[in-house]
């Protein structure tokens, strides 16, 4: 029933793409562009904080925050960029069929909704949702069993769960959980929608490289167990692999933390797809409620984009007075200023009002860990950058994606490996659309090898997202043929948790809960 809806989704918006905005500038119909999958994007990201702004501060704010809100996402649908729609025809209606099965398939592998194998880290995104549709909000707890001196707040970036939980507070825990099935469904055809767009054709290979996408976790894992039973039809779970690091193929930030990495790769995306700075920060605004660490990693990507954007602006020699006023007039708008920083603002003050689970940032001891990076830096993501680099070693945005994921193996945040995992996330998406941009690029000159150099390294990364899609698969089947066989994650209650610091803090001093909260 979920394919059927999705597929109606899809040729709904083809049409609208293609034919609703006649008579506006949303569409240039010569050149098949179109703003609205950029605007479908800025609306999905502000919906959470629009239910946040509504039910966690006070009226007087709420108001004026959703006000600020709407303000900046008119403005920054008014500047969206345009993209290439000119494959979402009746021609390629099975294509799109084709994609829109593939997001579904894989979200309902992934045990986003329950209706599949969930891996052990669902028991905490579980009790997410389940916290936010059974308790008013904001969500203030009395801890009674004597974990925290005082009652508690629940202090997490839930941004993703909110739609899903507003829902079930209307039809119920169930119904919550299956909308957030379709809601995360509909932020993958997003995604997809933007990275085809990018590339200006609807390849079902290139949608299906994104789900197997990864690095060589699987050459790795065999080297260090020197074991064939690690690397071929196999479920095990291959990532952590070098002692001190780990990054996620895609197919694991789904299965495992898909809250940060839905928004994570849509908001990377469209950062790639801007023309400008008029809407970098309001963009950038709506990541702290929907993935914190990501949040971070993005931080090169935006200013790489935003100064090469200045950098062309004054090599159009106007002169040095008229290129700073037409800088000043990108990075100045209202989506930037006024709803950029107050988004920003506000979501900083709630997240830091939770200072109990956090452990601060630090530096990895390089002097245990140096010869272990060098093989997960190469293996995890070197030997792309190296298959690339006589295609794109001049473009900005190869060397701050590289220079990024070489910088954050060093850091960490908190007792494990999450900062490098997730901080990653959005040099990864740039990763990978430079991946595709260098394969189209070599079929067209001499160096059509580098193509299958990256085809074939697409596929042996693939291994290790084989593994995490073999898994769900295997254990699903079993439950179908025998209930015994559990699907669902544990079940937990996030107070009673020893990970309970990590999303309740005591809030009685913290600036957003004495005058901003409900």
């Amino acid at each position: 029933m979920s394919e059927i809806k999705n597929r109606a989704f899809m040729v709904w918006l083809s049409k609208i793409l293609r034919y609703s905005a006649a008579g506006t500038n949303d569409i240039d119909h010569e050149k098949h562009t179109s703003k609205i999958p950029a605007i479908m994007g800025y609306i999905f990201l502000s919906i959470p904080m629009y239910i946040f702004f509504f039910c966690w501060l006070r009226i007087a704010y709420s108001i004026i925050m959703i006000l600020i809100l709407s303000l900046g996402l008119f403005f920054a649908c008014k500047s969206a960029p345009k993209i290439d729609i000119s494959y979402l025809t009746k021609s390629n209606g099975c294509k799109i069929a084709a994609a829109v099965i593939l997001a579904a398939v894989w979200v309902y592998l992934s045990g986003i909704g329950k209706l599949a194998f969930q891996n052990y880290d669902h028991m905490w995104r579980n009790a997410i949702l389940e916290k936010l549709v059974n308790e008013n909000w904001p969500v203030v707890i009395e801890d009674t069993h004597g974990y925290f001196q005082q009652p508690v707040a629940f202090i997490y970036y839930f941004a993703i769960w909110l739609p899903a939980a507003l829902f079930g507070k209307i039809f119920g825990l169930e119904a919550a959980h299956i909308f957030l099935f379709v809601w995360c469904t509909i932020g993958i055809l997003l995604v997809f929608l933007i990275l085809t767009g990018i590339r200006k054709k609807l390849s079902l290979l290139m949608l299906a490289a994104f789900v197997i996408f990864s690095g060589l976790d699987a050459v790795g894992d065999f080297i260090l167990n020197n074991t064939p039973d690690h690397l071929w039809f196999a479920t095990n779970h291959l990532e952590n692999w070098a002692w001190g690091f780990q990054m996620s193929s895609f197919s694991t930030q789904l299965f495992w933390v898909f809250n940060q990495a839905i928004p994570a790769w849509l908001l990377t995306a469209l950062f790639l797809i801007q023309k400008d700075n008029r809407s970098l920060v309001f963009i950038y605004s709506l990541s702290f409620m929907s993935c914190t660490l990501p949040a971070i990693g993005m931080i090169p990507v935006i200013a790489c984009i935003g100064i090469c954007r200045i950098v062309k602006i004054f090599k159009k020699k106007n002169g040095i007075p008229t290129s700073i006023k037409m800088v000043l007039a990108e990075v100045l708008t209202v989506q930037n200023i006024i709803t950029g920083l107050s988004v920003t603002l506000i979501s900083f003050l709630f997240l830091k009002a939770n200072t109990t689970g956090n452990s601060g940032f630090r530096f990895n001891e390089m002097g245990k860990l140096f010869m272990s990076y060098l093989i997960f830096a190469l293996l995890e993501f070197g030997v792309y950058f190296i298959a690339m680099n006589r295609t794109q070693k001049k473009n900005p945005l190869y060397w701050v994606s590289l220079g990024t994921l070489m910088i954050v193996p060093l850091i960490a945040f908190g007792p494990h490996v999450d900062f490098v995992m997730r901080a990653s996330i959005p040099s990864l998406i740039v990763m990978f659309v430079l991946i595709f941009d260098t394969i189209d690029k070599s079929k067209e000159g001499r160096s059509r090898y580098v193509s299958y150099i990256l085809t074939a390294l697409l596929l042996l990364g693939g291994i290790n997202a084989y593994h995490e899609i073999a898994r769900s698969v295997t254990t699903t089947i079993k439950h179908i043929t025998d209930p015994n066989v559990a699907i669902e994650a544990d079940k937990i209650d996030l107070l009673e948790d020893g990970n309970r610091g990590n999303f309740f803090g005591e809030f009685q001093d913290s600036f957003f809960f004495k005058y901003l909260s409900r």
